[in-house]
């Protein structure tokens, strides 16, 4: 059959194809055959791998390497040719680049660290291609292992948006994402407010139990290559899907727009911080200031008093009618390791403090931390503590305590609360927005050191308030600024105090020194505001007013006096 195509049908074809191309901004991936291993790069790449990888990937790349049983998530096995982050389609190999900014960047969120720091990008590469020669169940230059680039199909963010990624961002494509969200039932796994709460029982394809990310701590995410923020990252992980899990690829079921607009959803939910080049997470905030506080302080998280400008992602943002709200601080957590039951995989990363105070009611923190699932096991309970020099005031300088319940010389005092949810909680429950009340016992300990723990007795401390809700638990601890206790932490106004963290996940069964802790912190109690500020302002605003008042009038007067002849230019006192 012959077919005759004339210039203006050609024209036509290709402005519309032209126009589909503007729709989508990329063009549509292609199979082409796998990166073949590079056989010349091979003995150096395994120098590098038995110097730095073998220890948590093991001599065959199994993933069992000396290291790989302390370790959340567990280190990659390779043998079966599973990679999660990729350009590429679910099931399929990587490329050569993929696996090189994996080593580069490192996976945040989990213990491969960033190569890219160390390694030489010779050395890179020469790794990249011996990791390629563990795989035992695939073979890279089969022409049947054919890859597709399905990222390049996504181009750039349709809004032209830069870090940090929300002032070009419009509301609406926000809440278009969430309704994407729940049509695709993305809550099962990640919660109804994206804290990775939402299934219990998630595990790997080599049955290692895993949990879904959360959208709250996107410096978690992997893949992220220190560009936390982009909406990129979630964009690229619900094309491709992470091999070896159970994400699946969402690229069949939602449009490239769509994926967008969920991104742009996602990455909302994510505060906006300073990140730390070297840790890859926020930078902390070492001065936790007490908000003197006129009146009654309300002894209730869901109070108004209590939200904060920070609760935003928009947190550079400082919203005018929250200026007097307290500020809502980042504690970095990390596991215990120097002795006992050490804690190399903790559950919990972060917490973030709020305080207030005054004179009649005492000091108020508010202590929250993301935690996916809470123990219904007695002998467990979810716990978090705050710590403080008990003997501040033999304290000199910058001197403190061992971090770790203090030594012999320098105890500590640790306000300790254990939390029980009620029988209505359960953990494969749907998302709940009210949350679930705790049940909760303080604990006073005074420490000198890991074998010199007790309670006391009769302690001052109360938990005024607690709650699970939506992944992230909430707790109010309030005590007197001075007591009679011997060994009770004395609390004075515009003093900077030593003070630190500790947490334990009961549902991962922490307990003791199996827990998650911060270095020391620093808090302070802010002054009141002065009588003075209260009645100077009008004081001095009435002389002002009454100063003007007179050098117009004398002006007037002296105006008139040179009108009516009563006095002479040249005598005029300012002429």
């Amino acid at each position: 059959m012959n077919i005759k195509i004339t210039t203006g049908k050609m024209l036509k074809v290709l402005l519309v194809l032209m126009f589909s191309v503007l729709l989508t901004g990329t063009a549509a991936a292609e199979d082409v055959p796998a990166d073949p291993i590079q056989q010349d790069k091979l003995e150096k790449g395994k120098q590098v791998y038995f110097k730095r990888c073998v220890w948590c990937h093991g001599v065959e790349g199994a993933g069992d390497g000396p290291s790989h049983d302390r370790l959340f998530t567990k280190p990659r096995n390779f043998i079966q040719g599973t990679f999660k982050i990729r350009w590429t389609n679910s099931g399929e190999l990587p490329r050569d680049q993929d696996l090189i900014n994996t080593v580069t960047h490192g996976l945040t969120g989990s213990a491969m660290p960033a190569w890219g720091d160390f390694l030489s990008k010779d050395e890179i590469e020469s790794v990249v291609q011996f990791v390629k020669s563990l795989v035992q169940d695939r073979d890279w230059s089969d022409e049947d292992e054919t890859v597709e680039d399905v990222v390049t199909e996504l181009g750039s963010n349709p809004w032209g948006a830069k870090a940090p990624y929300y002032h070009e961002i419009p509301q609406e494509a926000i809440d278009e994402g969430k309704k994407i969200m729940v049509a695709n039932k993305c809550f099962e796994c990640h919660g109804g407010e994206g804290a990775g709460d939402g299934n219990p029982t998630m595990k790997d394809d080599w049955g290692f139990p895993i949990v879904a990310a959360s959208w709250k701590e996107c410096w978690n995410f992997r893949g992220a290559r220190r560009d936390h923020y982009n909406p990129f990252n979630v964009a690229r992980t619900v094309s491709t899907g992470l091999n070896g899990t159970p994400m699946p690829n969402f690229r069949d079921k939602i449009s490239i727009e769509d994926r967008w607009k969920l991104a742009a959803f996602v990455n909302s939910l994510c505060p906006r911080k300073k990140i730390d080049k070297l840790t890859n997470k926020p930078v902390p905030d070492f001065l936790i200031a007490a908000k003197y506080t006129e009146g009654e302080i309300v002894p209730k998280i869901s109070d108004p008093m209590w939200q904060s400008s920070d609760d935003s992602p928009k947190i550079v943002d400082r919203s005018e009618d929250k200026k007097d709200h307290p500020r809502k601080n980042y504690i970095a957590l990390a596991g215990q390791i120097t002795r006992g039951e050490r804690n190399f995989d903790i559950k919990s990363d972060n917490l973030w403090v709020s305080a207030r105070w005054n004179k009649d009611q005492g000091v108020f923190y508010l202590v929250e931390y993301d935690n996916r699932f809470l123990s219904k096991v007695p002998e467990s309970p979810e716990a978090v503590g705050i710590q403080w020099p008990a003997k501040l005031q033999d304290l000199f300088g910058a001197e403190k305590p061992y971090f770790i319940y203090g030594d012999s010389k320098k105890p500590v005092d640790l306000w300790k609360a254990n939390m029980m949810p009620g029988d209505d909680y359960v953990d494969t429950n749907g998302p709940k927005e009210e949350g679930y009340q705790l049940t909760t016992t303080v604990q006073e300990l005074t420490g000198n050191g890991f074998d010199a723990v007790v309670e006391k007795e009769g302690g001052q401390v109360k938990v005024v308030d607690s709650i699970f809700q939506q992944g992230r638990v909430k707790v109010m601890f309030q005590r007197a600024l001075t007591t009679d206790g011997e060994m009770d932490v004395q609390i004075p106004a515009e003093s900077f105090i030593p003070v630190a963290f500790m947490q334990w996940a009961g549902w991962d069964k922490e307990k003791d020194e199996h827990q998650a802790i911060s270095t020391w912190y620093y808090t302070i109690l802010e002054p009141p505001l002065p009588d003075s500020l209260y009645y100077m302002p009008p004081i001095m605003a009435v002389v002002f007013v009454g100063l003007q008042g007179w050098l117009v009038w004398m002006t007037k007067r002296t105006r008139k006096m040179y009108a009516d002849g009563k006095v002479k230019q040249d005598e005029l006192p300012f002429d």
